[in-house]
């Protein structure tokens, strides 16, 4: 990278990191993509501390051990929370009657833009890690 202050940042990273990151150093898809994913997230707040810790803790684990970013350091069990943005969205899209392929794979792109780990909603993984999901919700 040419000048340090080009880098953009996740909407994930910016989730775990203290103080506000300007909209500018956010890294986003395509206009296209964002006109469609966005509307799926109106009206959702991060909210960490929410009385669903016991249901938020499920899926956070099972995402820690999936890692479908492999970016958990898995000797560090301080880091048990690195998909707790994530968590949080899914837990929100299944309370609001949302959660189905096309907003589990909304979450991963809103979240990551480029580094989405699933290239579509019909992504065989993303159908497989959102089954296993949809079964800790039930």
């Amino acid at each position: 990278m040419e000048n340090p202050d080009d880098l953009l940042f996740t909407r994930h990273v910016t989730a775990h990191i203290k103080g506000n990151v300007d909209k500018d150093k956010i890294s986003v898809s395509s206009p296209e993509v964002m006109a469609r994913i966005e509307p799926i997230f109106e009206g959702y707040s991060y909210s960490p501390s929410t009385s669903l810790g016991e249901l938020r803790g499920k899926i956070e684990s099972f995402l820690h051990s999936n890692d479908p970013l492999n970016i958990v350091e898995k000797s560090n069990p301080g880091q048990l929370d690195e998909y707790l943005p994530e968590a949080d969205m899914i837990i929100w899209l299944h309370l609001n009657q949302k959660l189905d392929l096309n907003t589990f794979w909304a979450v991963w792109e809103y979240q990551f833009a480029d580094l989405n780990p699933f290239s579509s909603p019909s992504d065989a993984k993303l159908n497989e890690t959102l089954t296993k999901i949809q079964a800790l919700l039930s």
